[in-house]
């Protein structure tokens, strides 16, 4: 049999309006030991909201939407774990899909979204310069739908976009600064997509390292990349001809493949090559030479982007919020002093 509001209401000796309340989790002055009894109850008499009624009533389904480029990719699914698990604390729902970075895919996604009456997006990509325009052209789509949105980083930024965002030109410099301090001066680069935000801000505070310390910048040594594993493989083969003592790759998936390569042209890290990456994936830790690398507080971003879109979904004429996040240098084995 179906547990109802009712039911509950008649279990706890309170009323149907005050089960609503905090069941819904609406604001009240409702004692929170109250709260506790009413939900505990709940969780006996095994209740489940109906929420096809819910989002005919509220035209919310209390439901937040996540496109990410790679599900396999665990900066990703830090990041989609933070939303989910503050979605489950507030009592939302979540629903992700991934598009392999491809734009069809990822409007398919959104339109897929909007069949679901979804509350809010948090749209995460790494489109190549190519595919710069698909990008805006799918991010234009959710706001012409008036659907509150977060994005993971300020490219291409406008209002009423919400961001969660880290300060990557302090994490560009830290980086730098940490491998000048051993002794390394000349550098090469594995930078990220040029049409991101994230990937420019963190080449200028590489260059502001340099320039405070008074060395010269080798464009030379900057490899472009796209932040795929194969991409730090070819920044290796492009680099294998020129002098260079270190390697900041501007994630830790492009790191790995730094290790690799420079293992196929017989280098040792850090023996021969420092290396150093950012966004101190789990994987950074346990490599057989521990990856020093800059952390990203990836599952923190995520819960910030979940309670940006309950807020926004729930104060329709909020003021958009950018949230930045600080950076952390994280020392292992991957950098030596020269």
């Amino acid at each position: 049999m179906k547990i109802t509001i009712k039911d509950i209401a008649k279990a706890t000796d309170l009323s149907p309006a005050t089960i609503s309340l905090v069941l819904n989790n609406r604001p009240s002055r409702i004692a929170e030991t109250t709260k506790e009894r009413v939900l505990q109850t709940a969780r006996e008499m095994g209740y489940r909201p109906n929420y096809a009624a819910v989002s005919l009533r509220t035209n919310r389904s209390y439901t937040l939407g996540l496109i990410i480029p790679d599900i396999r990719n665990d900066y990703y699914a830090t990041y989609a774990k933070g939303m989910e698990d503050y979605c489950a604390e507030h009592g939302w729902n979540m629903i992700f899909c991934s598009t392999s970075n491809n734009p069809s895919r990822e409007r398919q996604s959104i339109e897929a979204l909007c069949t679901k009456n979804i509350d809010g997006i948090s749209l995460v990509t790494t489109p190549p310069e190519e595919e710069r325009n698909n990008y805006i052209a799918n991010r234009e789509l959710i706001l012409s739908m008036k659907i509150p949105l977060v994005q993971m980083d300020l490219t291409a930024y406008k209002k009423p976009i919400n961001a969660v965002v880290s300060d990557h030109e302090k994490g560009g410099y830290m980086a730098v600064r940490h491998l000048i301090a051993l002794g390394h001066r000349k550098i090469a680069f594995i930078t990220g997509p040029s049409a991101l935000e994230g990937s420019q801000s963190r080449l200028v505070g590489c260059k502001k390292a340099f320039d405070d310390n008074q060395l010269p910048w080798n464009e030379e040594l900057v490899y472009r990349g796209n932040y795929s594993y194969t991409s730090g493989l070819d920044g290796i083969d492009y680099l294998s001809d020129k002098d260079f003592t270190a390697v900041f790759a501007f994630n830790d998936l492009m790191a790995c493949g730094v290790y690799k390569g420079l293992e196929k042209y017989g280098l040792t890290v850090p023996g021969d090559i420092s290396v150093i990456g950012y966004d101190d994936h789990f994987v950074s830790g346990i490599l057989n030479t521990p990856l020093t690398t800059i952390r990203q507080p990836i599952y923190e971003m995520g819960t910030e982007s979940a309670r940006i879109l309950i807020h926004a979904t729930e104060h329709e004429d909020s003021e958009p919020i950018i949230s930045k996040f600080d950076l952390k240098l994280i020392v292992r084995s991957s950098t030596r002093k020269l």
